[in-house]
């Protein structure tokens, strides 16, 4: 049978803008095979002067001050440092210059940005993009600063705004809704489809409220740190539109045509410079220029494209937000704060194989760059490494899972050592998911042991923050009680079952959205438990509300949920069979193999075992009620997948 585990799983700046002349660009076009030939007889000085020092430019301004006053503020007598390089103040005009020294062009680097005087109280806004700055790709490097607290108040203010547009657009919803409501009530027309499709898409609005918040929040964020004075007229007002709260209108704005014309002059630029550079050596001073300006433009064209992936998540828009994810990781695939966010986001719409190589990716990167500044990446590596375990158990690789688990634990126990408040909350997280496994594999004392030191941590921070954390002791609660079941200590696991359940049951009472799926987790697993101690009416009862619950969450994101309807159909099938109620059994089952076939087309390393555990239970029925050509078929079928899938 069927059981869910609570695996627990779990950016961006702005570029500076050179533009080129006209006449900069014809003066290139005209260079002969005899002035490039000059150049060429420059090039071994050039390279030689460069391996041993590259220059960093950079200019700091504060941020949007061009878009609200008409006038850039350049910010002077801003200390610049690098730890390769002598420090440098900002003049004037805002502008700094590093000499790096020890590193390699396309080496991944960064500086730090020290303010003080009348710029004390001010913070740089785009400080994790100087903390990956490759070097000869971009410059001058931007750096934007606001005072302190600003970035806050922004976000705040959009997302009051938008919420309140979200709140009138729901509520005029609702009363369209319940106005047809009325008319069909009015005609006694209850068995209408429609009458039906309109209550549930108003038990799926009244629900919807935190779910949107946090969405709305996340954009917000990583909308407010964006610098509008190197932005272009469209993206200027996408964002106006996103801070009036007219979220459908950003869509418009960033008109995916108008991108595709961008991405096509980005990429004839890029055509141009690759000639160029063959034809001068790359190193005068026009072409540098231009490769400068084709960067930062795609940079921006970037940032849009991520916008709108986003934008199309928050929509549940699968496809649109897979091409512009596609988008952004394929234009910089060195930004791991790109890879890992499009990773988290396959991982959650269940495309494991997918976000497995984006984690992949990730990891290396993260490995590379630890290497370089010891305990800088260590938070960053052992989430990564926690993701991917959780990707592999998926895929039953488990020794895989386990190294990588082991890894992250080791990572986590170290920084706890150094600031447990921080990163205690972390090391149980691991120790949530190590034991899962440990489960799996039938090592039962191991998972119990680390199943009690998440949970001692977590009803601690719990006793502090209840709002934030006892979800979390729930789901601790849930996965212990699945190992008592694993070793049949029924007891222990119903006394942990009732503890979640009541836990979950009143955080969904507030908040619904969020700890829904938990709830109906439990009842599932609740399900699982009463059937095996032979309370088959109390089985029957939790399977039916976990399956309303289920299909529910489907309705509005179906690749996420779906599965867990076929989860709790299975195990309502195998009920009814063991009752020797096998009509019953087989409509269940039935449902649950057409959403497990459509899963394992997708991802049959995960999903291949469920459809052949379906098809077997079907050929028992079958074979139950004497249908035995049907029997056959179900039994050949599971074979032939178990065969192929070994």
């Amino acid at each position: 049978m069927a059981i869910l585990y609570g695996v627990e799983f779990d950016g961006y700046g702005a570029n500076y803008v050179i533009k080129i002349s006209k006449k900069m660009v014809k003066f290139v076009k005209q260079q002969t095979m005899k002035r490039a030939i000059f150049y060429i007889a420059f090039l071994s000085v050039i390279i030689h002067s460069l391996a041993q020092q590259i220059p960093l430019k950079g200019v700091v301004t504060v941020q949007n001050s061009k878009t609200y006053t008409g006038q850039t503020q350049y910010v002077k007598n801003v200390e610049v440092t690098h730890l390769n390089a002598k420090s440098d103040v900002t003049d004037d005009e805002g502008k700094f210059t590093l000499h790096i020294t020890g590193l390699k062009l396309n080496t991944q680097t960064q500086i730090a940005v020290i303010l003080s005087g009348i710029y004390r109280d001010y913070v740089v806004v785009n400080e994790r993009e100087l903390r990956d700055i490759t070097l000869g790709r971009i410059t001058p490097i931007g750096v934007y600063i606001c005072k302190k607290g600003e970035l806050e108040q922004r976000q705040a203010d959009m997302i009051g705004i938008n919420m309140r547009k979200w709140e009138e657009r729901t509520e005029a919803d609702k009363k369209r809704m319940q106005k047809e409501l009325d008319i069909l009530k009015f005609k006694n027309d209850y068995l209408n489809v429609r009458y039906g499709e309109i209550k549930d898409s108003l038990d799926i609005i009244s629900k919807d409220e935190t779910k949107t918040l946090e969405r709305i929040t996340e954009y917000a964020k990583s909308m407010v740190i964006e610098n509008l004075d190197i932005k272009d007229d469209s993206y200027v007002k996408a964002y106006d539109c996103f801070s009036r709260g007219e979220l459908d209108s950003v869509s418009y704005y960033l008109q995916e045509q108008e991108l595709e014309m961008k991405h096509q002059i980005v990429l004839q630029l890029q055509e141009e410079t690759k000639k160029e550079e063959e034809l001068v050596a790359l190193l005068t001073e026009a072409v540098r220029v231009k490769k400068e300006y084709s960067e930062n433009r795609l940079n921006e064209l970037i940032k849009e494209w991520l916008l709108l992936a986003r934008t199309y998540n928050m929509k549940n828009d699968y496809e649109k937000a897979m091409l512009y994810y596609e988008k952004v990781v394929s234009a910089d695939p060195l930004n791991t704060d790109y890879l890992h966010e499009f990773a988290k986001y396959l991982y959650a719409i269940r495309e494991y194989a997918k976000a497995e190589n984006y984690y992949l990716q990730c990891l290396d990167k993260y490995r590379v760059l630890e290497a370089e500044r010891p305990n800088t990446y260590l938070t960053d590596l052992a989430q990564i490494l926690n993701n991917l375990a959780v990707v592999h158990w998926y895929f039953k690789e488990y020794h895989r899972a386990l190294e990588e688990y082991e890894e992250a634990l080791e990572v986590r126990r170290k920084l706890v050592a150094e600031n447990p408040k921080a990163y205690l909350s972390d090391l149980a997280q691991t120790l949530n998911n190590m034991a899962i496994l440990h489960g799996n594999i039938h090592e039962f004392a191991k998972a119990e042991a680390e199943y009690e030191e998440a949970l001692e941590i977590r009803r601690t921070f719990a006793v502090e923050n209840p709002k934030l954390y006892l979800g979390k002791v729930a789901q601790t609660l849930g996965n212990l009680a699945i190992l008592h079941y694993d070793t049949k200590e029924y007891a222990k696991a119903l006394v942990e079952y009732t503890e979640a359940l009541e836990i979950n049951r009143n955080l969904a009472s507030e908040d619904s959205k969020t700890y829904l799926e938990s709830v109906a987790g439990v009842l599932n697993n609740l399900g699982n438990l009463y059937e095996v101690m032979r309370k088959y009416d109390l089985a029957l009862e939790k399977y039916r509300e976990a399956l309303d619950i289920n299909r529910n969450l489907a309705i509005e994101n179906p690749k996420t949920y779906l599965v867990n309807v076929a989860e709790t159909l299975m195990n309502l099938g195998d009920l009814y069979q063991n009752n020797k109620e096998y009509s019953k059994a087989l409509t269940e089952y039935a449902e649950a193999l057409t959403i497990f076939r459509e899963f394992a087309a997708k991802n049959p390393k995960v999903y291949t075992a469920d459809v052949v555990w379906v098809l077997n239970n079907m050929s028992q029925c079958y074979l139950f009620i004497k249908e035995y050509t049907q029997a056959d078929q179900y039994a050949r079928e599971a074979l032939e997948l178990e065969a192929t899938s070994e």
